[in-house]
């Protein structure tokens, strides 16, 4: 983490005089390449969510040039999602914060991409400046990305896309493809995510195994990666919601999923619920247990699942799943779940949502999912599961 925020403040600081002084060397083409294109380069370098919104924008160029060879630069973070992606020919990864303490890897990189000439990059990150810097540095004909307030990032693209506050990142990927003139259908902004047959064989065998067919199956997600504390619920509110559930439906069986690294505060919230009802068949934790695939297969699965605003909030949206998005910091009209199955609860404190690119929080200990009450999230729950209990408000027509 440490080395990550090092990374952050390096690429602000060195990154933006940078690309000032390369601007001011190389020359800007204005004019598409519409003939000729054969080769397309996009980059991502983080994270999880964002590549999985980043599918459908790759799904529709995959349509408008379908013998085009695409090619995605990815890091660590995403490969596990960009590898599975069915619309891409080469898959190229690269770990960027190696950079800082081995400069020879990037000078190897660079000599590594330069031996092809793209006709498009594309570059796909909000506010990082190394990715500029190295598109810079190859042969190509013309690029594409995004201008963000106050990120000094845009200086090289030959055309730039206004990275919107208001506007979804699904939507704000998508429009990366207007300089290329691409029709754009309704469907295009649909969901993807891709499991193969093992995947759903151990989500079966799961459920079988656990006798969990015909019961309410609800799954508490607590964890939301290295970087993302503020933007977690307390333990003790999973706690109380998960015992209001269980009190409230006989039929209710309570999974914990998580990441390898959530694995302790997974097993907490294990334990606060064994305190109350002992050795009970009505809680599951499966937090890192299984890939992050068979996860997705078993969450597809569920009734719902309750989390903030993670992975894995998009990753249920693509199954169908209803979810139960928690927000604090996050504004769910930019980052929440891109799916009508959804329950969005946003924190009522006056400075909520505050986040924009992921980690500019507007205080140093954001306390607003403290905001978010279990009376709150179990109603919404209640409302999901029998909804035949709260009919709609008669509306009087004048």
């Amino acid at each position: 983490m440490k080395r990550k925020l090092l990374y952050r403040k390096l690429d602000r600081l060195i990154g933006i005089p940078i690309l000032m002084l390369l601007a001011l060397f190389f020359k800007r083409k204005k004019n598409f390449p519409q003939f000729d294109i054969n080769k397309i380069l996009v980059v991502k370098f983080a994270a999880i969510g964002d590549s999985i919104m980043l599918i459908p924008m790759l799904r529709t160029l995959r349509r408008a040039y379908p013998k085009v060879e695409i090619t995605f630069l990815c890091s660590d973070i995403n490969v596990s999602i960009i590898r599975k992606v069915p619309y891409l020919d080469k898959v190229l990864v690269e770990n960027v914060h190696n950079f800082l303490s081995n400069p020879m890897k990037f000078i190897k990189m660079i000599y590594e991409l330069r031996k092809n000439k793209y006709s498009i990059i594309i570059d796909t990150e909000q506010w990082s400046r190394i990715s500029p810097i190295i598109i810079a540095l190859l042969k190509y004909d013309f690029s594409i990305g995004f201008k963000t307030e106050g990120q000094y990032k845009h200086f090289m693209f030959n055309r730039v896309i206004n990275h919107s506050r208001e506007k979804h990142e699904l939507d704000t990927f998508i429009d990366l493809l207007t300089p290329l003139f691409v029709t754009v259908y309704k469907s295009d902004y649909a969901l993807q995510y891709f499991l193969n047959e093992g995947n759903e064989s151990t989500a079966d065998k799961f459920f079988e195994d656990n006798n969990l067919s015909g019961k309410r199956v609800i799954t508490l997600h607590p964890g939301c990666g290295g970087i993302g504390a503020p933007r977690e619920w307390d333990i003790d509110r999973y706690v109380a919601l998960g015992k209001r559930l269980i009190e409230y439906d006989k039929e209710i069986v309570l999974l914990i999923s998580g990441a390898p690294n959530e694995k302790e505060k997974c097993g907490e919230l294990e334990n606060g619920l064994r305190d109350i009802y002992g050795d009970s068949h009505k809680i599951i934790n499966f937090s890192g247990i299984y890939s992050l695939d068979d996860v997705v297969a078993i969450i597809k699965r569920v009734t719902l699942i309750v989390c903030s605003n993670t992975g894995m909030l998009h990753l249920a949206s693509c199954m169908g799943t209803k979810t139960m998005g928690l927000h604090g910091p996050t504004n769910p009209a930019k980052w929440g779940a891109y799916s009508k199955n959804t329950v969005l609860i946003q924190s009522d404190k006056y400075c909520s949502p505050c986040l924009y690119l992921g980690h500019d929080y507007g205080c140093k200990i954001p306390s607003c999912m403290n905001h978010i009450s279990v009376d709150d999230v179990f109603i919404h729950i209640r409302k999901a599961l029998n909804p035949e209990l709260f009919p709609e408000e008669l509306k009087v027509l004048n």
